[in-house]
């Protein structure tokens, strides 16, 4: 199935227990060949994992995500702006960030399985591991911490599995070295319509959708 150009659909983390970590409402700019481009601009409706009193709990560790009852709760997109280049097939995508005066100041390279769509939008299961490229296309790992302490844990990836992750971070940062699509400079100077709003969610955003969750087995 094709999106449609300014359709509003949802990105969806989901763990590989099948819950619901995070969805964003997402303005769909493009979906062709190159892949699911979408836009996120500030005040734009999310859910986000939370303890019973509302904490995000993004940085929890493992030990304490055992402990303490978690839920979905509503907040909004602040602070930024974010172009997502999600491409068919790959085990990762790329966000371009703007702040809120519109100006690029980087790209994030989201370590991820490979998207399924669904009628209402994108599932994927968020790998941890991540890359941070300035607009002069210097680059540095991200989360590293947090993606050792994963590893060999039977709620998250294998050894082996970590390897595949890390060698897919690494065949994104050889195309940034080298200054390939998307890292081009393409989409830098992107402005979105004055007369757009902030994207809401849809009635359906926690319909099943793609479950079970997407499979690691993908990279």
């Amino acid at each position: 199935m094709s999106f449609q150009i300014g359709q509003t659909v949802v990105r969806r983390d989901i763990h590989t227990d099948g819950r619901v970590t995070s969805a964003v409402a997402v303005r769909v700019i493009a979906d062709d060949d190159r892949g699911v481009l979408t836009w996120t601009s500030a005040g734009s409706q999310v859910m986000w994992r939370t303890t019973l009193a509302g904490e995000r709990v993004r940085r929890f560790s493992v030990a304490e995500l055992a402990e303490v009852p978690t839920m979905l709760a509503p907040h909004q997109w602040t602070g930024t702006n974010v172009l997502c280049l999600t491409p068919p097939g790959a085990s990762h995508s790329v966000w371009w960030f703007f702040d809120a005066a519109g100006a690029f100041f980087g790209w994030y390279v989201n370590l991820e399985t490979p998207s399924q769509r669904w009628a209402g939008g994108l599932d994927m299961s968020d790998l941890v591991l991540d890359i941070w490229v300035t607009p002069d296309r210097q680059w540095r790992w991200k989360d590293e911490d947090e993606f050792a302490e994963r590893t060999g844990h039977p709620d998250y990836w294998t050894e082996d599995e970590a390897a595949a992750i890390r060698a897919e971070g690494e065949r994104a940062i050889a195309s940034v070295e080298a200054g390939k699509y998307p890292f081009d400079g393409t989409l830098t100077d992107f402005k979105p319509d004055p007369a757009w709003e902030p994207t809401l969610l849809s009635p359906n955003w926690d319909r099943r959708g793609s479950m079970p969750p997407p499979a690691l087995a993908a990279l």
